[in-house]
């Protein structure tokens, strides 16, 4: 049965979004965690063996990359977000410990981004992706020590 937190048109949005993301990871992601890195300075101590904290720098790229990947295929697993995110949540709160303040910043980079780039990314689309990135964050927050 599906999860009643997402209603068929968050779907649908979460899906175009989401199709953007995949196809564009790279340098959305990029420019995604970059926005981080200027934002909040503090966030690159998780990236100490980066040398370009830039949307250009090739581990930005990569790693970027990576999230909006998860991102992606957090959005096919809408209606059991909670197991399909439990590994990374492990790896982020237990081997990373990462500060789960840094989550909502990055969220909110990656919401940004998008509504740079997406032509259509009315007050629907954007309540349906934060929505998404509230609970991806809560989730990777869920094993912090």
């Amino acid at each position: 049965m599906p999860s009643k937190q997402f209603t068929a048109a968050d779907r649908t949005a979460l899906a175009h979004v989401c199709k953007v993301f995949t196809q564009h990871a790279e340098a959305l992601g990029a420019e995604s965690l970059a926005r981080l890195f200027a934002i909040h300075p503090a966030a690159k101590i998780y990236f100490s063996e980066f040398t370009d904290y830039t949307a250009a720098g090739p581990r930005v790229r990569v790693h970027g990359a990576k999230v909006l990947g998860a991102v992606a295929k957090a959005a096919g697993h809408l209606d059991d977000l909670h197991a399909h995110l439990d590994t990374l949540a492990a790896k982020h709160g237990q081997v990373l410990l990462v500060d789960p303040q840094n989550f909502p910043t990055f969220a909110t980079c990656i919401l940004v981004t998008a509504a740079s780039h997406l032509d259509e990314f009315g007050p629907a689309t954007h309540c349906a992706l934060d929505k998404l990135l509230t609970i991806v964050c809560q989730e990777l927050s869920s094993q912090y020590r």
